[in-house]
């Protein structure tokens, strides 16, 4: 019993609980739906009506919470509601992309996926970490040397993208916030060890999406490795039952990234340019 919440996980007769922010379609949705599968009792916040209603009339055993993670007030207000239920895993799906390489960026846009890909995950990570380690000081204490990560070990997942694993000086401010989100998940991984509390961030290229259609005219398939939102799945949930610190795939793209990061940055950002440029 945890602030009056009974979080006992370690319990095997207790459902373990997942909260998905952003996991009202895409990614998000597809994680919320394997894991019932798997037996969890899941809640998904998304900002939008629609999709909300849609998913509360389709999958009526998942629990919704409308939030805009870019209002302040409204952020609060959610972690003030999920601070009254007990969840042992929670998966930051939200985010946000426009393509600066196309379009000019202006502070609509700038301020929304700052907020969405930076500000509001390093709030939330902030707030279930500290959640997490409640519970944890509230059980009796594990030996490290016996530790093993189990389906309902505590744990934090954020999905990031490749475009943040490369480091060179022309990335845009989704590829330099999605880089910031991998460097914080690793931060919060060490600091959260000596819990026994998972962290892991996904990699990932690009996943056959509605957003990502939507994105592409209905037509992302001439994206380079694109990969169905089923695989995608299956790898992400590989990488947490593996307790992988950052999950980059597919293998094509994690080995092109290994390799152009070790190029000189000035070759880099001229290869990445031109080929950014044609996009």
């Amino acid at each position: 019993m945890i602030d009056g919440v009974d979080c006992s996980y370690a319990n095997t007769s207790s459902i373990p609980h997942l909260v998905v922010v952003g996991g009202t379609s895409g990614i998000g949705l597809a994680l919320a739906r394997r894991h019932q599968m798997h037996g969890w009792r899941v809640s998904v916040v998304g900002h939008n009506p629609e999709k909300i209603k849609m998913l509360n009339q389709s999958h009526p055993d998942i629990t919704t919470y409308a939030c805009d993670l870019t209002d302040a007030v409204e952020l609060e207000k959610l972690l003030q509601q999920l601070s009254e239920v007990c969840f042992q895993r929670l998966i930051y799906s939200a985010g946000s992309y426009f393509n600066e390489r196309i379009h000019t960026l202006g502070r609509v846009q700038s301020d929304q996926m700052l907020a969405i890909n930076l500000q509001a995950f390093e709030h939330i990570f902030c707030w279930a970490s500290a959640q997490l380690k409640r519970q944890v000081e509230k059980q009796p204490v594990t030996c490290p040397a016996t530790y093993t990560v189990s389906d309902a070990t505590l744990g934090l997942i954020c999905m990031a993208s490749i475009a943040g694993v490369l480091d060179y000086p022309y990335a845009s401010l989704y590829a330099k916030s999605k880089r910031a989100m991998i460097a914080t998940a690793s931060a919060y991984r060490c600091a959260l060890q000596p819990y026994g509390i998972q962290v892991t961030c996904i990699a990932s290229g690009y996943i056959d999406t509605q957003a990502l259609r939507d994105l592409n005219e209905g037509d992302a398939s001439h994206k380079p490795f694109i990969m169905s939102t089923e695989h995608a799945v299956d790898h992400i949930m590989q990488a947490i039952s593996e307790d992988t610190e950052l999950a980059i795939f597919p293998w094509t793209m994690r080995y092109i990234t290994r390799i152009l990061n070790r190029l000189p940055k000035p070759i880099l950002h001229q290869i990445l340019r031109n080929k950014l440029d044609r996009q």
